[in-house]
């Protein structure tokens, strides 16, 4: 399966991450209930606790959940974690589309 990247600034210097060979079947749910709560266009369900562990453990822990939050852009934070959930349900084009900035296959943005 192809792989997923994100670049964090960590101690002045942009190091990248890839995601595992493997993840976890228990991610698959929690990736269904991020989806949900993007989709809601709630802001209280977004860029929660929650769904900063979800990315670190999408990641393999290589990374902790301050360091993702100190070291993402905080522009680029709602596209992460929503591309990192869209890539565990198996929807790869459209995590990677929307980590990189382009269309999303599907036509569709985070919340439509």
């Amino acid at each position: 399966m192809e792989a997923l990247s994100i670049t964090l600034r960590l101690d002045g210097k942009d190091k990248k991450f890839v995601t595992p060979d493997h993840i976890t079947g228990l991610l698959f749910r929690k990736a269904a209930k991020i989806t949900d709560d993007f989709e809601s266009q709630d802001s209280e369900r977004l860029f929660t606790d929650e769904q900063i562990e979800f990315v670190c453990n999408t990641f393999g822990q290589k990374f902790t959940p301050d360091e993702f939050e100190e070291g993402i852009d905080s522009r680029l934070a709602g596209r992460t974690i929503f591309a990192a959930a869209q890539y565990v349900l198996g929807n790869i084009a459209d995590a990677t589309a929307l980590l990189n900035g382009e269309e999303i296959p599907s036509g569709e943005e985070p919340g439509e």
